[in-house]
């Protein structure tokens, strides 16, 4: 038990290295999904008036832009809570290391201890609200449109109803904006 210091000290170490990594692979993620979205808008240009192409550019931004809404919104309070955790776990430690007499080291023993307790509130004040904004941010999802197979088939507007029919009588239906034909009212 001699080395307690020692293994105090590796351990503070690997709590340091394991928060800065977090944080980097967070930051990581953001720049490497606005490059992917970068990288969509150049595919976009690239695939030109090709459907097929098109469809597959749209598929990989949606699967981007529904990551990157998550991400900014949830992310950026989980890598304050984490900075808050280290700053805590380091005020601990130095209110560990700081006890003892004398008038300087009561001091800093006491700077150290209340560090320790703003750093564990604002642990828990980071914590809430990352899970405040997990549980409350929408979610965006495309897969009612996904669902019905050939949505275009299913909803015709008016103008696809009277050039199918070659005639606009007064029975045709129109579009009341959301895709819907609903049915003129007979005055």
């Amino acid at each position: 038990m001699a080395n307690w210091g020692l293994m105090v000290g590796i351990g503070l170490l690997a709590a340091v290295a394991a928060g800065v990594a977090f944080v980097r692979y967070r930051e990581r993620e953001t720049e490497r999904l606005h490059r992917g979205t970068s990288l969509a808008n150049e595919l976009r240009t690239l695939a030109g008036d090709d459907p097929v192409r098109l469809a597959a550019v749209d598929e990989y931004e949606t699967s981007i832009y529904q990551r990157l809404f998550f991400v900014s919104t949830v992310s950026p309070r989980v890598r304050s809570a984490v900075w808050s955790l280290l700053g805590a776990v380091l005020a601990a430690a130095g209110a560990l290391a700081t006890r003892g007499d004398g008038t300087l080291l009561s001091v800093v023993h006491w700077l150290a201890v209340f560090g320790a307790a703003v750093f564990g509130l604002s642990v828990l004040f980071f914590v809430g609200y990352a899970a405040v904004h997990a549980a409350t941010t929408p979610r965006v999802s495309f897969a009612e449109s996904y669902a019905s197979g050939d949505g275009a088939a299913e909803h015709k507007t008016a103008a696809d109803a009277e050039a199918t029919s070659g005639a606009a009588d007064d029975d045709a239906g129109f579009d009341d904006g959301g895709g819907v034909v609903a049915e003129k009212s007979r005055d």
